[in-house]
């Protein structure tokens, strides 16, 4: 039996996106959502989530990048060293990252990085009011993906006892840079699941016989009416809608979902 998680990503980026994930949630269609603390909608989220009663299914979505979606969030960081460091931000604004981009000598930033991840930590607990899952913690997948972050990740993981992360997809489990950016970021308490979005797994079904646990991440919003996932795809055809796609999910086999809290 394969163990999934379905997951919707980035609570708080945007009032379209909080609206879609507050309905995932209470239609039963996602497990757990993954909470960004650093944009200008994360009141309008934490609102949604009070209103709804769903605290503990909502886990930290750390957050170091401007996503590929750009959705206006207007994310700062917290703390003023990362936003006056310009290898992470310009005016004082995440800048977008694809995947390890910088040299190795960047790994230096690190406390920088460190400092910032602690301060959008304290403040999930802080908004959350000891309800949520601090257990566990979210990223952008390669998005946030540089080696300063490797060894951050590394440190606070230990020092906070987190017990999960996700911060690799399957596209990148055999890229040698990222494994190399797994063997710095490496603590061995914690659980490193792999990650994809619905709609890849549906097309390989037999990632069921490769993995005892994955995660399937999803952004839900609404398209001209319908309720949809606009997660990038790797596929190039017209996508289900997402009560089908997790029909779809339901029909496949030998599954049992669960949610980041029941894992940790």
């Amino acid at each position: 039996m394969t163990r999934v998680i379905i997951n919707a990503d980035d609570f708080g980026k945007s009032p379209e996106r909080n609206r879609a994930i507050d309905d995932a949630i209470k239609q039963g269609l996602v497990c757990s959502s993954g909470l960004i603390v650093t944009g200008k909608h994360l009141q309008d989220a934490i609102n949604k989530i009070n209103d709804g009663g769903y605290a503990e299914n909502i886990h930290l979505h750390l957050n170091l990048s401007t996503n590929l979606l750009r959705e206006d969030s207007d994310d700062i960081p917290l703390t003023e060293a990362m936003r006056k460091d310009s290898f992470f931000c310009a005016n004082g604004k995440f800048k977008p990252y694809m995947g390890l981009p910088q040299k190795f000598s960047s790994i230096v930033k690190w406390g920088v990085a460190y400092r910032e991840i602690v301060a959008q930590y304290n403040k999930f607990m802080e908004v959350t009011n000891g309800k949520a899952n601090y257990n566990h913690v979210d990223f952008h997948l390669w998005y946030n993906l540089t080696w300063p972050v490797s060894v951050a990740l590394n440190v606070f993981t230990r020092k906070y006892k987190i017990k999960s992360v996700r911060y690799i997809g399957l596209h990148q489990m055999n890229n040698k840079r990222y494994k190399l950016f797994r063997a710095l970021s490496w603590n061995p308490c914690v659980k490193h699941i792999p990650a994809t979005n619905i709609d890849f797994f549906l097309s390989q079904k037999e990632l069921l016989s490769k993995y005892e646990t994955i995660e399937l991440y999803c952004h839900p919003h609404y398209k001209d009416g319908v309720f949809l996932d606009d997660s990038p795809s790797y596929l190039k055809h017209e996508r289900q809608s997402l009560p089908i796609q997790i029909q779809m999910l339901k029909e496949v086999g030998d599954v049992e979902f669960l949610s980041w809290e029941k894992l940790t």
